[in-house]
């Protein structure tokens, strides 16, 4: 009976395993496990953050706590820069910019359409749900040392100093920023004085421009082109090598940097509820446009089903989300597409790395913060004003690789557009880590899927360079052929020539 019972388990085990229901569960678990590793992590961070508030913590705890998720921030951050330098490069010299000219066109038309649609979508939500109330800011502003001024004019300017850069090596450290300082005059009276510096940070829009010229022009050198062009890519195969190996701490430092960034703030849960409808108002907004609205975009344009893409997009989009950097998640992000989701190498080298001035979360979020910021002031605001701000976002968002810090300096130096006190901005802080995850996976999301419209734009011009490619293969090889014929044959009649007796 017992012997019975052991072939009928067995029997029974070896069906379950061999079901096709089973396998394909197996299969999908094996293929994001580092999905289901970082969502565990982002769980078990952000229990275990709750969990130790209470304690109340000595600091150097909390800066052990936090260490971990630190130097995973660090070695990501490490390997942006030359990731964007080999990748632009190659993307570009392999494009072919003179023959397919209309690839960087879609690319940059669909950033800026979607950021205006983006900007258009704030100030609606912004104008309907109307989250600013005059109540907020009796209690809880504080002032705000920040910069002074900025208008539309400011930042484009800035952009354009900061797209040719005086010197490459200083962009790799430093942006140009104008801003405004107050100075006494004559009349003992206070004037803002326009001043252009320099600030802390990698002036990546410089970097981007420079890499796309060298790219474009090192692709039309022919045959001379290959040394630069295998030194690059190498550069990038070892990046890649490097990332292979990085990639399996995401799960701790994601666990640590929520679990640090928890255990610091003041008070949680007054500020979750006294900011409450600006929160549902711009993460609405995030989910709406992420979970609906390119979605649409990719079934109309594509054709296809959205839903296998996103769902692969999910370590790339949980650590976008844990890190609050899309710079920090383009290595996994270049993985994701590259080896899971067998987009063409072309376009995600050349679209990733720009994808920089493509920001769609920052730029619906500029627009609902200023309507936010003005409603708590009651300020009355007409289409006139209305149009600037979108304007305002619009530029700012395109050009935030020449500001700064967070997009919420951006903030700051938004509201002389309308003049708004800069005082209330500090609202906005209290939130400010939770927000910027939301927005962060909206900017990168937007990369990805133009990764996926693009390509599918650019089919036709993508065959006909594949095409190319095999017949350059085949001329090399016949040529190749020939040539070592022709070497035989140059070979035995030498050697005829020496054994014939004179």
């Amino acid at each position: 009976m017992e012997r019975q019972r052991a072939e009928s388990t067995f029997t029974i085990i070896s069906k379950v395993k061999n079901s096709p229901n089973v396998n394909t569960v197996v299969k999908w678990l094996r293929s994001n496990k580092l999905l289901i590793l970082i969502l565990v992590s982002v769980v078990f961070g952000v229990l275990l953050g709750l969990t130790l508030r209470p304690l109340h913590l000595s600091s150097d705890t909390i800066t052990l706590i936090s260490y971990p998720g630190d130097l995973f921030l660090r070695t990501l951050k490490l390997m942006v820069l030359p990731f964007i330098i080999s990748c632009l490069i190659i993307g570009a010299a392999n494009l072919d910019i003179s023959k397919n000219g209309n690839v960087a066109v879609r690319t940059i038309v669909y950033f800026v359409l979607t950021s205006v649609f983006n900007v258009c979508l704030g100030l609606t939500l912004g104008l309907l749900v109307h989250p600013g109330s005059p109540d907020l800011r009796l209690t809880n502003t504080t002032s705000f040392s920040g910069p002074k001024k900025m208008n539309v004019m400011d930042g484009f300017l800035d952009m354009g100093k900061n797209l040719l850069p005086e010197n490459l090596f200083q962009a790799t450290i430093q942006q140009t920023l104008t801003e405004y300082e107050t100075v006494m005059s004559l009349n003992n009276t206070k004037t803002l004085k326009k001043v252009v510096k320099y600030k802390d940070g990698t002036n990546t829009l410089g970097i981007i421009f420079f890499c796309l010229i060298f790219g474009t022009v090192l692709g039309t050198m022919g045959e001379r082109k290959k040394p630069v062009l295998n030194f690059f890519t190498v550069t990038y195969e070892v990046m890649q090598k490097i990332l292979t190996g990085v990639i399996w701490f995401t799960p701790i430092g994601v666990a640590s940097v929520i679990c640090g960034k928890i255990i610091t703030l003041a008070d949680l849960t007054t500020t979750l509820v006294q900011l409450s409808l600006f929160i549902v108002t711009t993460v609405g907004g995030f989910l709406f446009y992420q979970l609906i609205v390119i979605q649409i975009i990719y079934f109309v344009i594509v054709k296809k089903s959205p839903w296998p893409y996103y769902v692969s997009l999910g370590p790339a989009l949980a650590t976008a989300f844990a890190t609050a950097s899309k710079s920090a998640s383009l290595p996994i992000t270049f993985k994701v597409l590259d080896e899971k989701l067998k987009m063409n190498p072309k376009i995600t080298k050349f679209v990733l790395p720009i994808g920089t001035i493509n920001m769609d979360g920052s730029a619906l979020y500029l627009s609902v913060a200023l309507l936010f910021l003005a409603q708590i002031n009651n300020l009355q605001l007409g289409i006139g004003e209305i149009f600037t701000i979108g304007l305002a976002c619009t530029a700012a968002s395109m050009s935030s690789a020449a500001i700064p810090s967070a997009a919420i300096v951006l903030v700051v130096m938004l509201c002389s557009v309308i003049n708004i006190p800069t005082e209330d901005v500090s609202l906005l802080f209290a939130v400010d880590w939770l927000v910027d995850r939301f927005r962060t996976t909206n900017n990168l999301i937007g990369d990805c899927y133009t990764v996926a419209i693009v390509q599918h734009l650019s089919k036709e011009e993508l065959e006909q360079d594949d095409d190319l490619s095999e017949k350059e293969v085949e001329e090399v090889h016949v040529n190749g052929t020939f040539v070592m014929q022709e070497q035989e044959q140059n070979a035995h009649t030498n050697q005829s020539f020496t054994n014939t007796p004179v």
